[in-house]
């Protein structure tokens, strides 16, 4: 005659355990994403598919433009009003500067699309494409995106600067 074995297993209810676990971190994780959209970088301007399609052009007339031209801008750290960025291009063989170009400025925080700035474009003074003042309400680091367009040539610039609130 057998034996019965009274001992019993904890192995279910550690298995049973650990799905319930594995499955309230997954909603967690759910629940953090939907709090925390994806910010699409906007260095090039573009919407991802255009971008992801011709992102050798882009790459190319950026090249050649560097190139062709040099870009020189002026800024420096925000502060909380009557911020500024001046932009000039100089033709790198006569030394010129030129003054057809077209603009697109943003000046935005690199983790959050939400305090996004675009000056309007005033005009051209002393050789720089000159921007309407702007003011920033928080401080940290701020970058100065712009796309230049002379022609067929287009050029994409990210820079960075701090912006100091007291």
């Amino acid at each position: 005659m057998q034996e019965k074995n009274n001992k019993k297993s904890f192995w279910p209810y550690g298995i049973a355990i650990s799905i319930l676990l594995v499955a309230g971190a997954c909603a967690y994780n759910v629940k953090i994403a939907l709090e925390n959209p994806v910010e699409y970088d906007t260095y090039f301007f573009s919407k991802k598919q255009f971008l992801d399609d011709n992102i050798n052009d882009l790459l190319a007339s950026q090249k050649k433009f560097n190139e062709t031209y040099e870009i020189d801008v002026n800024y420096g750290k925000f502060g909380p009003k009557n911020n500024s960025v001046k932009i000039k291009i100089i033709d790198k063989i006569s030394k010129k500067a030129i003054t057809n170009a077209s603009y697109e400025l943003l000046i935005t925080r690199p983790d959050v699309s939400t305090f996004d700035i675009r000056p309007k474009y005033l005009g051209i003074k002393d050789d720089y494409y000159t921007f309407e003042s702007f003011d920033v309400d928080k401080k940290g680091r701020w970058q100065i995106l712009f796309k230049t367009t002379i022609g067929q040539l287009t050029s994409f610039v990210k820079l960075e600067t701090y912006a100091i609130i007291e």
